[in-house]
């Protein structure tokens, strides 16, 4: 029998990871993953979010939760506390599973691993977002999420295909009286 793979958090991501989330990055969206992109997007302009990215990890902005290698990860998802008004939550994005390895649960490690590490943070919510026209509403629905509202038409992959965005929620903590 396999053992259920775990995730890790990574609060100081090694030389490569950038590289590497780009590699993932890529991989996911040629796939027809909803991480931001569509395929054919220039290759250079999602390594450049990569590297945004790690380094909002490195400066302790967002908490990167890997599973794999972080130099070569499976998969990543990512917990990005709010400031000011909003500093009781923390958004959850870029969930990306290796494409040969989807299928496998490892969403739903990263998906629980994120709502561990949103808790450990000391957050009371965490929101996310997911692209309509894919299997990601009913993925998070069925992992206990709330669907809190639909943003018509919130991203446009082309001209003729504008996708609504799921807006979910997931408490955490549930605030004292």
């Amino acid at each position: 029998m396999t053992s259920r793979p775990t995730a890790g958090v990574v609060t100081d991501p090694p030389p490569g990871a950038a590289h590497a989330l780009g590699t993932l990055w890529i991989a996911v969206t040629e796939a027809g993953g909803a991480v931001d992109f569509v395929p054919g997007w220039p290759e250079h302009e999602i390594r450049a979010q990569a590297e945004e990215l790690i380094a909002a990890v490195r400066a302790g902005r967002s908490r990167m939760i890997v599973v794999g290698d972080p130099s070569d990860p499976d998969g990543t998802v990512f917990v990005t506390p709010g400031t000011g008004i909003t500093a009781h939550r923390g958004e959850v994005g870029r969930l990306m599973v290796r494409p040969d390895l989807q299928g496998h649960g490892l969403g739903t490690v990263l998906l629980d691993a994120a709502v561990a590490e949103g808790t450990a943070m000391g957050l009371e919510q965490l929101t996310l977002g997911a692209r309509g026209g894919t299997s990601l509403p009913e993925f998070y629905r069925s992992r206990g999420w709330e669907l809190t509202g639909v943003l018509p038409n919130g991203v446009r992959l082309s001209a003729g295909d504008a996708r609504d965005v799921h807006l979910f929620h997931r408490a955490l903590v549930r605030p004292g009286p």
